[in-house]
């Protein structure tokens, strides 16, 4: 029995950095889909080989449901969502990757779904601000935001706000366009 405890001892100190590495990325998965409504397919942690770390990635699966997870692993990483529009070889629209990339306290995180077009258009316009919006406020005064901490002393202190915003891509777009 001691053998064994001393084998499992000096393993861990020999793969410190890999296995730290991993432990966060395996504790961000599992807070992240501790905390969003909808369920992923499928959660792993996987190592990166263009960061030489371990990263949390989510697959969602199809649909509207699916995408629906993306937007609310979004809120709650303070991350954008992306769109990303594939065509087949004679240039038809397959369908419609939605999905974002982001690093939630050190720790690459992605998440994906694919969708039809139309619920894409749906998820990433759901909630435009109205046209006659007040818009005399500054931004900075209308738009409710929770800070995400920076500093970790371990996995366990991984702390992902509750409510966070969510601007669409299209929204963030057609502002730019009209030069706000």
């Amino acid at each position: 029995m001691e053998q064994a405890t001393d084998a499992t001892t000096t393993t861990t100190t020999v793969l410190g950095p890999d296995r730290h590495s991993y432990t966060r990325a395996r504790a961000l998965t599992d807070r992240v889909v501790g905390q969003v409504p909808t369920l992923p397919n499928a959660a792993e942690v996987h190592r990166s080989f263009a960061l030489d770390t371990f990263e949390a990635r989510l697959h969602f699966g199809a649909g509207l449901t699916a995408g629906r997870g993306v937007l609310e692993t979004a809120a709650l990483t303070d991350a954008e969502v992306t769109r990303e529009d594939k065509h087949d070889d004679r240039g038809r629209l397959a369908g419609v990757w939605i999905g974002l990339r982001t690093v939630v306290d050190g720790v690459p995180l992605s998440a994906w779904a694919l969708t039809s077009e139309a619920d894409a258009d749906q998820l990433l316009h759901a909630s435009p601000a109205p046209a006659d919006a007040d818009d005399s406020k500054p931004e900075s005064e209308t738009e409710v935001t929770q800070s995400l901490p920076t500093v970790s002393t371990g996995p366990g202190d991984i702390v992902i706000p509750a409510v966070i915003p969510v601007t669409p891509l299209a929204a963030k777009a057609s502002g730019q366009e009209a030069g706000e």
